[in-house]
């Protein structure tokens, strides 16, 4: 028998703290189910030590968007909302997801809406889930709303994997690279320094060069190692910070080719969120508020308030997209003839559906590209550190004819 800490929510929603014992982590979490407890964590007691099971791993992006696809499943289908948080936990009680369900049901019952609860929740969901969320809640839609959440969140991942699968080859042989290039400093280029027995009075500029560079590097190759270490450690650190990260998401704009995927990927994304904003009755103001949340890149998010302000003001949509130039000619037509027919948010997913296909062709071409790119690099920087070294031997033989 093993003691377990644990914290549900009983009928009430209250949460509960108490200790249980049980054979395993199952029966536990079987016993306070029985007592017609919901439960939070669960935790193993030893010795004073508390191990949270229910959290020991974080849910992956691809949990998160079957969590929330499984939710949108059961409200479509006339589930209560309650009911279907409810059930979600306890069908993954034990992992991240149900923790998260389990607390989002016990702020339900406390009195809050959804939204907060599922703000407040351990989950790191996109920022336009939470939108959609408050939309349904506004429009009695909860179910529609979420749908097109989740659709938007598969695509994401689907991007996201596509994009892993495609980086992979151009890693391997970047890792690949670098290694072969310190191999040759560290053991190719200081036997040849031995041979020219300190007479570098005829070796050529770029074979001093690269020999230096050897010699330090096999000489000093424990602080090397150090220094490497901690600027990959320096950048886990900053993509990890909430502020470099946003601030390096903000350059990668200012890159060729890759700066223009992101711009268009993040107005596909806007314009998909108003879409389904206004196709759930959200009032266009409100929407263009909710949708704006969205957006990560300055200089976009600057353009689409001052839209939003003129829009307030009693300007058109089209008219105000156009002065602010928020959008490309086309994008400004679509939205336009969705104005004046009175279809504005069918007009909204086309741009969306525009702007998203074209992100995804420029990111398929920038990919391609990137594979060779790495070989001529690659190949060049060890290209170069040869050509240095038969200059060097060649400059030798020289020498002594």
């Amino acid at each position: 028998m093993t003691d377990f800490i644990y914290r549900a929510a009983n009928s009430q929603g209250q949460v509960l703290t108490g200790r249980i014992g049980a054979g395993d982590e199952r029966e536990a979490l079987r016993l306070l189910q029985q007592q017609n407890l919901v439960p939070i964590s669960i935790a193993l007691a030893v010795g004073g030590a508390v191990e949270n099971v229910a959290t020991r791993k974080k849910a992956s992006s691809q949990e998160k968007t079957l969590a929330m696809q499984e939710l949108t499943t059961l409200l479509n289908a006339g589930v209560p909302l309650a009911e279907a948080i409810e059930s979600i936990g306890v069908a993954h009680t034990g992992s991240a997801v149900g923790g998260a369900f389990t607390k989002v049901l016990s702020a339900l019952r406390s009195g809050e809406r959804f939204s907060e609860a599922l703000r407040a929740s351990d989950m790191e969901f996109p920022s336009y889930l939470f939108q959609l969320a408050e939309a349904g809640e506004l429009t009695g839609k909860l179910g529609q709303a979420l749908d097109t959440a989740v659709i938007q969140m598969d695509y994401e991942d689907r991007m996201r994997q596509e994009m892993r699968n495609a980086l992979t080859y151009p890693a391997i042989l970047v890792v690949s690279g670098i290694a072969a290039t310190l191999l040759v400093f560290i053991v190719v280029v200081p036997k040849f320094a031995n041979l020219l027995k300190g007479d570098t009075v005829n070796v050529p500029l770029l074979s001093k060069w690269v020999i230096g560079t050897g010699m330090f590097v096999q000489s000093n190759l424990l602080w090397v190692s150090l220094i490497a270490l901690a600027l990959i450690m320096g950048a886990v650190v900053i993509f990890r910070n909430p502020v470099m990260r946003s601030r390096s998401f903000e350059a990668l704009v200012r890159v060729p080719l890759l700066g223009q995927w992101i711009v268009e990927t993040e107005i596909g994304r806007w314009a998909s969120l108003l879409s389904a904003l206004l196709a759930n009755r959200v009032p266009i103001i409100v929407a263009m508020e909710l949708a704006l949340g969205g957006v990560r890149i300055s200089d976009l998010r600057n353009s689409l308030q001052q839209v939003l302000r003129e829009v307030r003001g009693g300007a058109r949509f089209a008219d105000a997209l156009s002065t602010n130039r928020a959008l490309g000619a086309t994008g400004i037509n679509l939205v336009r003839v969705g104005e004046r027919s009175g279809e504005l948010a069918p007009m909204l997913r086309a741009l969306s559906n525009l702007y998203q296909n074209a992100g995804r062709d420029r990111m398929k071409r920038f990919l391609l590209l990137l594979e060779p790119i790495a070989i001529l690099l690659i190949g060049s920087v060890i290209g170069i550190i040869m050509v240095a070294i038969m200059l060097a031997v060649t400059s030798m033989n020289d020498s002594v004819t």
